[in-house]
């Protein structure tokens, strides 16, 4: 009898322990709620309320390059009187009215709302089920990427209840890529209570909502040309972009720049340009960026808090904040409720058990309009905004040993001493992606996103041996794979290493050019 009853006590202790085990395994693998997609700014907009049928105002077939090139004579003119007079209104003047028209088609009315009822194709909030992968799958949330994510927040408020209402399910995933994610973190602040109930898990995916800072000195006036910034992204593109076909003129083209940089020629060019920026740039920013992209209020979302108040009096003064006192009511809105209160927010929503992951991409030059355009970016996003708070080194430096030595837990630092994520938001649900710029979003980051999703809460940067804290992107086949190890040293520019190399490079390219050139195989070198 005791025999018996010890056996059947096994037996079941045996069966609540398999149980115990599988049951979450089981949950994990089969997230039942449907993904809710935010794609970022650039989706087609029509004239007529997203009515497909009529007229499509972007993208357009305007000849963007036909028409600069019509307005290079009439600017060059203007240039070389200011150069004379030292008055550079005339060429601010010039520039402004060749560019201006490229977005009249698109730009808002000055209270920050669309003109002539215009907007993307789906502003009736219709469910959209996409696919995005084969691993990922959702209903599309599409939205007029020109307005202001605060009030964008009121159509995804009623887009997740659609969502919900013919699902029959109580609660969505969200997913918002760039600007796709400010439209969610509008959201959330703005519905808090409405998130915390019907939200299961946010991916926040190369977001915009902690600031960008090429767009802070753009929206600030403070743009600042730097050699050294405008040869490692010249490098970046002309080893990653096909700019030129054909390879020895490729070569040649790609190490000019760093001889010259070498050479300081480079510097003094930059100088000169930098020269003509600081006259015309305080006539021309304000003027010009409101008859484009500064005059959408989404492009204000992309800034950073900080930076906001000074970017708002650089922008609407001269009589501009009156003018604008609309749109300034929808910008100041975006600040005052969410930016400002993002960090209570998140609070809120992990203390509801609402599970928040990001990711980030790095080891990509930014666009060299600003002082620290030497930051780990992706082309366009900062590491440090992207991860909402990551520690990085420039980029081609690492970490100082210093530095990592004092960190309590090394855990967070990557293997390459780059990136320290111990000061992240969500420094265990925050993922870095190594050499892969902005707007690359392969399969393999989706698989991340659906597991992250699918863990029911219980995957982080430890626990999914294919998906560590830090990963490197293979372009070839858009997979991802553990990073191992540190970089190359790179020289320091003006080292005599780098200057000895930058000769050799030139000058070996130069050979390569010119004997193709007198071989007569111009089909090749200009084809």
């Amino acid at each position: 009898m005791k025999r018996n009853f010890k056996k059947t006590l096994s037996l079941m202790l045996c069966l609540i322990m398999t149980v115990a085990v599988m049951a979450p395994a089981a949950v994990a693998g089969n997230n039942p709620y449907p993904i809710v997609y935010l794609e970022g700014y650039g989706g087609a907009l029509y004239v007529e309320d997203g009515n497909t049928s009529s007229e499509q105002i972007y993208p357009t077939g305007t000849d963007v390059g036909g028409t600069i090139k019509e307005a290079i004579l009439p600017c060059l003119k203007e240039l070389a009187n200011g150069l004379v007079t030292d008055n550079y209104d005339k060429y601010a003047d010039a520039l402004y009215n060749a560019a201006a028209p490229i977005w009249e088609d698109i730009v808002l009315n000055k209270d920050g709302t669309a003109k002539d009822g215009s907007g993307d194709s789906f502003v009736n909030g219709a469910l959209i089920p996409k696919t995005y992968s084969p691993e990922l799958s959702g209903y599309r949330f599409s939205y007029d990427w020109r307005l202001s994510p605060y009030d964008i927040a009121d159509e995804l408020k009623v887009y997740i209840d659609n969502v919900m209402a013919a699902t029959g399910k109580d609660k969505v995933n969200l997913v918002g890529r760039c600007l796709g994610g400010n439209m969610i973190t509008a959201y959330l602040t703005k519905y808090t209570d409405h998130a915390k109930d019907h939200v299961d898990s946010v991916m926040l995916y190369v977001t915009s909502s902690n600031g960008i800072k090429v767009l802070d000195a753009l929206f600030t006036g403070k743009i600042v040309l730097d050699e050294n910034n405008i040869e490692r992204f010249a490098d970046y593109l002309f080893n990653n972009k096909v700019i030129i076909s054909d390879p020895d003129l490729k070569s040649l083209v790609d190490t000019l720049v760093p001889f010259l940089n070498e050479i300081k020629v480079l510097g003094l060019g930059m100088d000169a340009l930098q020269f003509i920026v600081d006259k015309v740039k305080d006539n021309l920013i304000p003027r010009l960026g409101l008859a484009c992209y500064v005059g959408f209020p989404s492009f204000w979302s992309m800034m950073s808090a900080e930076k906001y108040p000074q970017a708002k009096a650089y922008i609407f003064r001269d009589g501009r904040e009156v003018e604008y006192a609309g749109m300034i009511e929808k910008l100041d809105a975006y600040y005052e409720n969410v930016q400002l209160k993002m960090d209570e927010t998140f609070d809120t929503l992990e203390d509801a058990g609402v599970k928040i992951g990001v990711i980030a991409k790095y080891n990509v030059p930014s666009l060299p309009l600003y002082a620290e355009a030497d930051e780990q970016a992706d082309f366009f996003t900062g590491i440090e905004n992207a991860s909402l708070g990551a520690t990085a080194a420039p980029l081609d430096k690492t970490l100082s040993d210093s530095y990592i030595n004092s960190l309590a837990d090394k855990k967070y630092v990557s293997p390459d001493k780059k990136i320290d994520a111990s000061t992240c938001r969500f420094p265990d649900t925050t993922w870095f992606v190594k050499n892969i710029v902005h707007d690359d979003f392969p399969d393999s980051l989706h698989k991340l996103i659906v597991d992250f999703i699918n863990s029911n809460g219980t995957m982080t940067v430890f626990t999914n041996e294919n998906y560590p804290q830090y990963l490197d992107y293979n372009a070839e086949d858009g997979s991802v794979t553990p990073i191992v190890g540190t970089d190359p040293e790179v020289p320091e520019n003006g080292s005599s290493e780098k200057r000895f190399s930058a000769f050799i490079r030139f000058f070996t390219a130069i050979m390569n050019f010119f004997t193709k050139l007198f071989s007569g195989d111009f089909e090749n070198l200009f084809g």
